[in-house]
């Protein structure tokens, strides 16, 4: 198979060999686990800086939250994604030279991960103590056709002697130890508190791991599928630690030798719920190295086929941006009880915990590629609705929901809670996504099983959260005590974007409350929904407070916001960023600077109703102010410095944020890639280059292609057809790809298309 460049992550293209960097890009994942490319001599042992493990989505354990004074209904418990043993580590014993006694110096040649396939490939060269010399070649995949699919083949050539080796898997220990020095805040160390218990059978190793707080297990479990003729293998089934297989061979200079396993990851049982250890065993057992990874590679192709994004004009942000979409289907749990960590998974960065990162700058893609998957996330969101509900109580309300800021159970796992769970606005995030899954899908089922009683709850919270003040001799509907999606900006009054998604969540509630009146009354009674609240909700959407500073006529980022003086971002060093790791929250909340985009991501996401010199009003005031310390920041600027005309400072953010982790422009993709940022490259090009405004009531696209780029493809999804866009510089050519029949707006001239009129080009006015 012919490989495309642009699809290839090779290790000579790299700027960093940096081994915790490695492990992080090179990380291979399905959704529900995801394991770090990591030394494959490195186990347990702390001989090599390294931070190895499998993680699995949603299977967590508890940590006491710390508190120097613990007021009431403070989070109890941090969530932590657990790190299991690393399936690609091995033992290796060459001649009288044991890998696990004495260090083999280990190599890197070479790596190429081939995100066409999800496959990759390693070369390294080993030396033993007694300087036997090999190459060692890996091959790994996750299966993207079976999630408890991991697949390892060790190729073994030596080059300088003729003896015996005995390759060892072996994993003694389901917790997996990192040497991984850091004293960054926003890491979270391993806990360390897994079970594993031997699976007594006759087929293959496995372990039933067990947390020891919140209650879960996943079985594990490895097969050896295949090796050469003249290897001997044994079994160690029942022994915790020699649980697994030892080959044996006589090895000779220049003669490849070669052996595969298959691991397989269970689902996350809770409560010792049903599940058949016995049943997965067998299945685990029939898995063929070759055969799983030709059908993971057909489920690779197929996600391309309708996820791809094409440009010609910057080779480097090409692959940079495939690696960002790779990223985003290998993160995303597709079950409705697990979301996308902040991490991926690729790190246990930020606890593997969900963020609001996913509603506002992951779900998009989805929703418009795989709209399937895009309803598995919001169905997370409407399981863990309970515990919503549950928050608000605790916290004195008597009606509503207000979802947790951090979590992987729905639970709050936030100790730090004034640039946590006062950012409420993830209650309106959630809504904002509902509207925009049901307006692009129109899945009016899912609006009637879950999606309106989350419009509902979270309405009812702002109603009771806010309260009417009079504000310049006028009566307005206030959001007063709420963090913003600048955290930077803390327990402030009436932040422009929260006010403006709590608007747009009442808005919806009635809206879709009218709609299902005619079709599912029964709903509308169910949830007590009355004519009374309606109309409050109403009101209070209409009366919301937006701040304006009239003289300079820009949206304020919250009222008073103009009574701040401004830091001086352009006299601090560059080495005092992020600077959250420099100064205490205080100094920061005492100055106009932002960590990330706030006002003017609500810009971006409401565009109707604002003239363009009120935008570029927005973006000159808040950019500046703005240090970009979050990786979720260049790509909202991209897109409205696109829409505004900015065309030099929406390429540059874009080629920053599209190459944030390859080019590790944070300093701690070490820990993980940054999959809201993915998330963020997806619409700096959907909802800034070609300009689709993803809240219009017809879907409208008003292309703004970079000079640096001679064409622009991508296929999107709307209700049930397919379109394939392809944006030049003077012309968008518009094709049904799947549907009978479409209409939208192409810079600015309406188009239908039919089966039997499947394409139609548009001219581009020119500049």
């Amino acid at each position: 198979m012919v490989q495309e460049p642009s699809f290839q992550i090779h290790l000579p293209d790299l700027k960093s060999n940096e081994q915790l960097f490695l492990e992080t890009i090179y990380s291979l994942a399905n959704g529900h686990f995801g394991v770090r490319d990591s030394n494959p001599f490195q186990g347990n042992a702390d001989q090599f800086l390294g931070a190895p493990g499998l993680f699995v989505n949603g299977f967590y354990d508890y940590r006491p939250l710390s508190y120097g004074e613990k007021y009431s209904n403070y989070a109890e418990n941090d969530q932590i994604i657990n790190r299991l043993m690393d399936p690609r580590a091995l033992q290796m014993i060459v001649g009288t030279s044991d890998s696990r006694k004495t260090p083999f110096d280990i190599l890197l040649l070479d790596k190429n991960l081939d995100m066409k396939t999800g496959q990759l490939k390693e070369k390294f060269a080993v030396t033993t103590p007694a300087q036997e010399q090999f190459h060692l070649m890996i091959e790994s995949f996750a299966s993207l056709a079976d999630e408890a699919v991991y697949g390892i083949r060790y190729s073994v050539l030596p080059l300088n002697f003729n003896r015996t080796v005995t390759i060892i898997k072996q994993h003694d220990n389901v917790n997996q130890n990192t040497n991984e020095p850091t004293d960054d805040v926003r890491v979270n160390h391993s806990m360390g508190l897994l079970n594993g218990f031997p699976l007594s059978n006759k087929l293959q190793p496995a372990y039933e791991v067990m947390t020891s707080q919140s209650q879960q297990s996943v079985t594990l479990t490895w097969h050896l599928v295949d090796q050469e003729d003249d290897m001997v293998s044994e079994m160690e089934l029942n022994t915790p630690d020699e649980l697994g297989y030892r080959t044996t061979y006589q090895a000779e200079a220049g003669r490849l030798k070669q052996l595969s396993f298959i691991y397989g990851i269970g689902p996350v049982v809770n409560n010792n719920e049903g599940f058949s250890n016995a049943d997965f065993l067998k299945a685990m057992h029939q898995v063929k190295f070759d055969e799983a990874f030709a059908v993971s590679a057909e489920k690779w192709a197929k996600f391309w086929q309708h996820s791809d994004i094409a440009i010609d004009g910057d080779k480097s942000v090409q692959t940079s941006l495939r690696f960002d979409l790779f990223q985003l289907n290998q993160s995303v749990g597709r079950d409705g009880r697990t979301n996308i960590p902040a991490k991926g998974l690729t790190g246990n960065g930020y606890g593997g915990q969900y963020f609001w990162d996913t509603e506002i700058f992951m779900l998009p893609f989805f929703i418009y590629t795989q709209p399937q998957t895009a309803r598995k996330l919001l169905e997370f969101r409407a399981q863990t609705l309970p515990m919503a509900l549950q928050q608000a109580r605790n916290l004195g309300f008597l009606t509503g929901a207000t979802f947790a800021w951090r979590t992987i159970n729905g639970r709050e796992a936030s100790s730090y809670w004034p640039a946590g769970l006062a950012q409420f606005h993830i209650n309106a995030d959630i809504a904002y996504a509902i509207d925009q899954y049901v307006t692009v899908t129109e899945d009016y089922e899912f609006l009637r099983q879950s999606g309106f009683e989350m419009l509902v709850q979270t309405a009812r919270f702002w109603l009771e959260y806010g309260n009417y003040a009079e504000i310049d001799g006028k009566r307005w509907f206030v959001i007063n005590t709420v963090t913003g999606p600048d955290e930077y900006s803390a327990l402030v009054n009436n932040n422009y974007y929260t006010n403006v998604m709590v608007q747009h969540n009442l808005e919806m509630a009635v809206k879709y409350a009218h709609i299902l009146s005619e079709k599912d009354a029964d709903l509308l009674s169910w949830l007590g929904i009355t004519d009374a609240e309606i109309e409050a909700m109403t009101d209070a959407a209409r009366s919301i407070y937006l701040p304006y500073d009239q003289q300079k006529q820009i949206k304020l980022q919250f009222q008073d916001f103009n009574q701040l003086k401004r830091m001086p971002l352009e006299d601090i060093d560059s080495g005092k960023f992020p600077l959250l790791l420099h100064h205490h929250p205080l100094t920061l909340y005492h100055y106009q600077v932002n960590k990330q985009a706030d006002t003017v991501l609500a810009d971006i996401l409401f565009p109707n109703g604002n003239p363009l010199e009120q935008l570029k009003r927005d973006y000159d005031f808040y950019e500046p102010i703005t240090s970009h310390d979050s990786s979720l920041s260049r790509s909202s600027f991209a897109i409205l410095a696109a829409r505004i005309g900015y065309a030099d400072e929406a390429y540059n953010f874009f080629t920053e944020a599209v190459q944030t982790d390859l080019l590790d422009l944070q300093k701690n993709t070490a820990n993980g890639i940054h999959a809201g940022n993915a998330g963020g490259s997806w619409q700096a090009i959907i909802y800034g280059f070609a300009g689709v405004m993803n809240n219009a009531a017809v879907f409208t696209l008003q292309p703004h292609l970079p000079i640096q780029w001679q064409r622009l493809a991508f296929k999107l999804t709307l209700r049930d057809c397919e379109y394939a866009f392809e944006i030049m510089q003077t012309e968008v050519t518009v094709t049904l790809v799947k549907g009978g029949y479409g209409k939208m707006v192409i810079a600015n001239q309406t188009i239908e298309l039919t089966s039997d009129h499947p394409a139609i080009t548009v001219s581009l006015p020119t500049s």
